[in-house]
């Protein structure tokens, strides 16, 4: 057992800190890039001007002029610091002081730019650049110290990172306000159910996210035909006593005064038929399996051979259309169905009974007929009522069809009756079905 929620939560969580830090760590690698690329910037524009203000003197020396370059250059560890090469010359920053300066040798227009240790606690950026003036070669050499950026590069990233562990825990919270929100709608499916179980609410109204509407809509029915299955398992319990209760009423009757003893064995035979007809009708509807497909090709030659051992007399033609071999209906509910069906047409046949069963466009069609005497027109609208049987001389107590119109009902189905061609009576079952 797990929860859904604390796994989504926890799986949200560890990919928005992961995302947080990859963004964290692109985001200070882009600045600190693009802060060297601003200071290589301002060092080749002060390498290259500073080889523009190189002169000779009177002895043929090279000199820069220092009115004609940047104070910085000219104060003694200010961070900025130039060595120039020639020939035969070394031309040095008045700022390196008495710094001595390890400056490798570049061939031709080659130039490079590199980080190293400087004087102090200085750290410098370099550029390094090979210039021709006047068919004279200068190898230009110029550093900035670059301590004080990265501080500042370092109180930055500090910023960063408290910036998105802020965030993150906004973030964070809002997600539980989300995910609480979201989980709520089981709550409120769970209280609906609570309600159509214990009977004591009508189920609310609620907003159902896409995702779930199918697992809902398939819970909802399946709530609404266990009620239906109850209220006709109630409904037949109520029938059931109602009927016994005037024979066993007899039969109380009869023991009493001690008289009449076939009178007595009548009531007791009416009694044991009653029973009879009852655990016949639950071998019919076969275990008792909630939901699920109705698979025709396997569930109803099974029922016709209960059938034929209760009706030996009886030939039962069935007959399925080609690929049909299951429908998306209650296994349960169709048991019942046609086995009352088909029951009610063997008590009534003389010797033939069709079954049919197709599918036509989304309706399941279930046709029933026999080869008895039928039932008159005016007749036929009485048929499913409660307790009325047409032909006393049968066995049955007319709730069989009663039970089948409940189903039918309850599937917003159809249920019509009329002559059949063999002779008796055809009943006409016509069921939707969602695909």
């Amino acid at each position: 057992m797990y929860s859904l929620k604390s796994k989504l939560n926890k799986s949200l969580i560890l990919n928005m800190l992961l995302i947080m830090l990859v963004m964290l760590v692109i985001l200070n690698i882009f600045i600190q890039r693009l802060v060297m690329e601003q200071v290589l910037t301002r060092l080749q524009h002060d390498a290259e001007s500073l080889v523009s203000i190189i002169g000779q003197t009177v002895n043929q020396q090279w000199e820069v002029n220092p009115a004609h370059i940047s104070t910085v250059y000219n104060r003694v560890r200010s961070g900025h610091y130039y060595v120039v090469k020639t020939s035969n010359q070394i031309i040095r920053s008045r700022s390196l002081f008495d710094y001595e300066v390890a400056i490798d040798v570049l061939k031709g227009g080659a130039s490079s730019s590199y980080q190293m240790d400087g004087a102090g606690n200085e750290h410098w950026l370099v550029w390094q650049q090979n210039i021709q003036k006047n068919s004279e070669q200068f190898q230009v050499w110029i550093a900035e110290d670059i301590t004080g950026l990265q501080q500042q590069l370092m109180r930055f990233s500090i910023f960063a990172i408290l910036l998105v562990i802020v965030f993150s825990v906004a973030l964070i919270y809002m997600q539980q306000k989300i995910l609480n929100r979201a989980f709520a709608v089981f709550d409120l499916l769970r209280s609906n159910l609570q309600a159509i179980r214990y009977g004591d609410a009508e189920k609310t109204a609620t907003l159902v996210p896409l995702e779930i509407l199918p697992l809902a809509t398939e819970i909802e029915m399946l709530v609404e035909q266990l009620k239906q299955r109850i209220q006709r398992t109630r409904n037949a319990i109520g029938n059931l006593a109602h009927e016994i209760k005037r024979p066993l009423q007899l039969l109380a009757l009869h023991i009493d005064s001690g008289d009449n003893k076939e009178m007595a064995v009548q009531s007791f035979d009416e009694i044991q038929m009653i029973v009879d007809r009852e655990l016949r009708r639950a071998k019919i509807s076969g275990s008792n399996v909630t939901g699920g497909v109705f698979k025709v090709r396997e569930e109803l030659p099974v029922l016709l051979q209960v059938m034929q051992k209760i009706y030996p007399h009886i030939y039962i033609n069935l007959n399925i259309q080609n690929g049909l071999n299951e429908v998306n209906l209650d296994r349960d509910d169709m048991m019942e169905l046609t086995g009352n069906l088909i029951d009610n047409a063997c008590k009534y046949a003389n010797q033939d009974v069709a079954v049919n069963i197709a599918m036509e466009q989304s309706d399941w069609v279930f046709d029933v007929e026999d080869d008895g005497k039928g039932v008159d027109q005016e007749q036929m609208a009485l048929i499913t009522g409660k307790g009325i049987r047409l032909d006393e001389s049968r066995q049955g107590h007319g709730l069989g069809l009663t039970i089948c119109a409940d189903i039918v009902n309850s599937y917003q189905g159809k249920l019509h009756f009329s002559v059949s061609e063999m002779g008796g009576l055809k009943v006409r079952v016509s069921l939707p079905v969602k695909l």
